[in-house]
């Protein structure tokens, strides 16, 4: 991430600001990269791993006396462990969310493009409050988390 710089104080406009941020996230990840223009290039400014959304029900959740409740002991332990795991997304999603609307308020980009794995975009959309989502330009529902920057940049611009 970047932060202003005292240089930069008396100007007028903030240079330092970028035109667009590309979120590219799923489940478990989130990439954000800036760029000035649709011609320039991308750099990636956030790499951030969510692991509780990728545990096995058996490592969410677990009985009093400390055992794992596997997916085979009944029906109640395969909810309970599909409810923890469907929280951490929702906790993940929320956390996103809470950086785009922390970097809207700094004034760290002025549009969005959002491209996520289509359940996990829905989620977003969910956390996000009326200011943020007006700051979106475009959403595309794929997940690209895995792709390489030129792979992101072809389907965004």
């Amino acid at each position: 991430m970047h932060g202003s710089s005292g240089f930069l104080a008396d100007t007028e406009e903030d240079p330092i600001m970028s035109a667009y941020w590309i979120v590219v996230a799923n489940a478990s990840r989130v990439r954000i990269f800036e760029a000035e223009a649709h011609d320039s290039g991308m750099r990636e400014i956030i790499d951030l791993a969510h692991p509780a959304s990728r545990l096995h029900e058996g490592e969410l959740v677990s009985d009093r006396g400390g055992h794992e409740l596997s997916g085979t002991t009944g029906g109640h332990g395969v909810y309970r462990a599909e409810a923890a795991r469907q929280h951490e997304v929702e906790v993940f999603a929320r956390e996103v969310c809470e950086r785009l609307e922390q970097g809207r308020l700094e004034g760290s980009y002025r549009k969005l493009y959002v491209v996520a794995a289509p359940q996990f975009l829905g989620l977003l959309r969910k956390y996000m409050g009326r200011p943020l989502h007006d700051m979106v330009r475009e959403e595309i529902a794929k997940d690209l988390t895995i792709a390489d920057p030129g792979q992101i940049r072809t389907q965004v611009f």
